[in-house]
């Protein structure tokens, strides 16, 4: 299946999930037009907020989570945010997606400060899905949200600095300045982003890492905590290449979380270290069995990143845990290993007027 750019928005940061360059992306969807009552938004000119310049070498940093600072999220709204997420859900093939229905549910959602839906609708707009391509619209939305306290949507301005969104020039310095405020406010995928960026052994600006690797750690395990995916990759990378037993214990528990958190490159690594044992990894010796549901784990994230598998443990667990009974069916052993969730609603277009 097709993966979707716009689903990263409040799923997983885009950045982690696509290479492409932001602006190449755009260019390869078409616009789709598409009218129903907007809001008209003021632009707070946020985008161009005078903030401290990025400081690699800063020797503090406070873990705040973004849970704690986003404005409250109303009953209803999220109910018909989830429904657009069912309607664009990364089960269905690209052309079966529903970004029309979408785009009509997340306004309304965002009408009520609904944050998670705001930063989809922004995204949107920025793809033309589901309504008229336009970066100014995506810019305002941001702006809002920025306005909001919502750390993502400063996250989310650093990245259209830096690939020159809309009527802004392409500007790192812009941009590393966006990312440090966004760290610092809670967004886990800016945390995640600089803190990799930190645990270099010495500096090269030019290729983007620095040497802070006690600050680098400290936002890593700030975004870990948030539940996001790709800093328990990090995190198991930086403990893995130190070598002692130790250290690939953690990073072994690092990958695990990966999993569980949907990380794709947790499940493909624990998949070749099972296959190739402790010479270079960090499994403590070759086990065919976890290999092969590690790959079964691996693809089903490729397909649909937003699979998340809490009870991961249940059937997968890490040695010296013995594996349980499984019966060879794929789709058993991730059932097992996925939250419980109750279906999602019907869509109630008309609710709440």
């Amino acid at each position: 299946m097709e993966k979707s750019f716009l689903r990263s928005f409040s799923r997983q940061p885009w950045y982690i999930r696509f290479g492409l360059p932001l602006l190449a992306v755009c260019l390869l969807f078409g616009i789709v037009q598409f009218t129903y009552e907007h809001r008209h938004i003021m632009s707070s000119q946020l985008r161009y907020s005078q903030l401290p310049l990025f400081n690699p070498h800063r020797t503090e940093f406070t873990c705040i989570q973004q849970a704690a600072v986003v404005p409250p999220i109303d009953p209803e709204a999220d109910l018909w945010f989830e429904q657009g997420m069912a309607a664009t859900s990364e089960d269905k093939y690209e052309e079966n997606k529903d970004y029309k229905t979408a785009a009509v549910l997340w306004t309304k959602a965002a009408q009520r400060k609904h944050w998670k839906a705001q930063n989809n609708l922004a995204g949107l707009y920025l793809l033309g899905k589901g309504v008229p391509r336009d970066p100014e619209k995506t810019l305002q939305l941001t702006e809002e949200a920025m306005a909001w306290g919502v750390p993502q949507a400063w996250d989310n301005m650093g990245s259209y600095h830096m690939q020159g969104v809309g009527g802004l020039k392409p500007d790192a310095t812009a941009a590393y300045a966006f990312w440090q405020k966004a760290a610092e406010m809670g967004a886990p995928g800016a945390q995640t982003r600089l803190g990799t960026q930190l645990l270099a052994s010495y500096d090269s600006p030019k290729e983007g890492f620095w040497a802070n690797k006690k600050i680098g750690l400290q936002m890593l395990e700030c975004a870990l905590a948030q539940g996001d995916g790709q800093a328990a990759y990090e995190l198991g990378l930086e403990y893995k290449v130190r070598k002692t037993s130790a250290d690939n214990i953690r990073a072994l528990s690092y990958y695990q979380d990966g999993v569980k958190l949907g990380n794709q490159d947790s499940a493909d690594y624990l998949e070749i270290a099972f296959e190739s044992g402790p010479l270079g990894y960090a499994a403590p010796f070759v086990d065919h069995d976890r290999e092969r549901r590690y790959k079964v784990f691996g693809k089903a994230i490729g397909d649909n990143p937003d699979l998340r598998f809490p009870n991961l443990e249940k059937v997968l667990p890490l040695p010296p845990a013995k594996l349980p009974y499984w019966d060879g069916d794929e789709n058993h052993l991730l059932d097992a290993a996925k939250e419980v969730r109750p279906a999602p609603p019907e869509q109630t277009l008309g609710a709440g007027k």
